[in-house]
């Protein structure tokens, strides 16, 4: 038996969106063409546009493909400090972001501070990894605040972050690229992953709200009403746009009972208990076992989870989501739950992780004796 518990990584293509695709894969059809079949090409991507844009709650017209969420967000904050192709300047004097950001965001934020010569804030959480309040410091170009956290499915409010954002005048980024199976909240812009959301890899979107635009960071076509350029992804496209339009199952459920589960085991503690959570991602902590042992015993019995967040996989370095949240950011374990998780899966995992955790500890004693 194999027990796929890593979606937040990567879920399997949902069947709406598989069989959407189907009759794309084969064609080569240019959506810039007048001829009959770039017709059909352009009409298969604006209706994706119109199913991602009711997914979203913005208008058809603001949404822009991409070719990856990472994409998206490292845009948006390089416009934001004045540092795509046709930019006219930075849109502020700073760039705030949480914390607990995805590296596509964090990164890009860091170097494009010190290349625009910007100052950079970065909110602390709390021990459950939630924001404090804050006030948005005047002339702030952007405020980047995550809605559900990638390493814990924590909740942000961001509807309140808004609300600051927009009495400062600043212009807010919202990753929402684990918002899949909850309501997205309006922002200025608002990014997407297809892998995250049952649709294909090597897709996203950007949202825009109604009172921005923004400078392409790709230049060179004419393609996404000359926002980005580059050949449309037509069979992805068309796959992402059914996969928002897929409705999402319920996992409260199932996520309880897993941290129930967790929760039952000397030792292992649940992040973020305290904050409101998204029901598709459960993180734990089991001191002071490595998370890479528990990871290898887990997929000896068949179950694929994760540690940390897949961008810092290659690195093997801790999670800096944990870290910020004063948890065990070297021994931690994050299960993702998705469309076609079951109840057999959880059981397999609160079968087989007490005695996991047990003949880990015992052979950490024995080694330390």
């Amino acid at each position: 038996m194999t027990v796929y518990l890593d979606h937040a990584s990567a879920t399997p293509i949902v069947p709406q969106a598989r069989a959407a695709m189907a009759p794309w894969l084969e064609r080569a059809a240019d959506p810039a063409r007048v001829h009959s079949d770039g017709r059909e090409a352009r009409a298969a991507v604006e209706a994706a546009r119109d199913q991602v844009g009711e997914r979203l709650g913005v208008r058809p017209r603001d949404v822009i493909f991409t070719g990856s969420g990472t994409e998206a967000l490292n845009w948006v904050v390089y416009a934001a400090a004045g540092l795509t192709p046709k930019s006219r300047g930075p849109w502020g004097r700073r760039i705030v972001v949480t914390a607990v950001e995805h590296t596509a965001v964090l990164d890009a934020a860091r170097l494009a501070a010190t290349r625009a010569g910007l100052d950079l804030v970065e909110i602390p959480v709390d021990t459950d990894g939630s924001i404090s309040p804050f006030e948005v410091p005047p002339d702030t170009a952007l405020v980047a605040c995550q809605h559900v956290n990638h390493e814990t499915g924590v909740v942000q409010p961001v509807e309140e972050v808004a609300e600051r954002c927009a009495g400062a005048g600043a212009r807010l980024l919202v990753d929402a690229c684990q918002s899949v199976g909850v309501t997205v909240p309006h922002a200025d812009f608002v990014v997407v992953s297809g892998r995250k959301w049952g649709g294909p890899a090597g897709t996203g979107a950007l949202g825009l709200g109604r009172r921005v635009r923004i400078d392409p960071l790709l230049v060179g076509g004419e393609q996404e009403l000359l926002r980005r350029a580059g050949g449309e992804n037509v069979s992805g496209i068309v796959g992402l746009g059914a996969a928002c339009a897929t409705p999402f199952p319920d996992l409260v459920g199932l996520r309880d009972d897993l941290v129930a589960g967790l929760g039952s085991i000397a030792g292992v503690e649940v992040v973020g208990l305290g904050a409101r959570r998204a029901p598709q991602i459960v993180c734990a902590t089991a001191t002071p076992l490595g998370g890479e042992a528990l990871l290898i015993g887990l997929d000896r019995a068949g179950i694929m989870a994760n540690s940390g967040s897949s961008c810092s996989a290659e690195r093997l370095e801790p999670s800096h989501v944990l870290r910020a949240m004063g948890a065990d950011a070297d021994s931690s374990l994050r299960f993702g739950l998705g469309w076609d998780t079951t109840a057999s899966d959880i059981a397999a995992v609160n079968d087989t992780l007490p005695s996991l955790v047990a003949e880990l500890r015992s052979l950490r004693e024995h080694a330390g004796a």
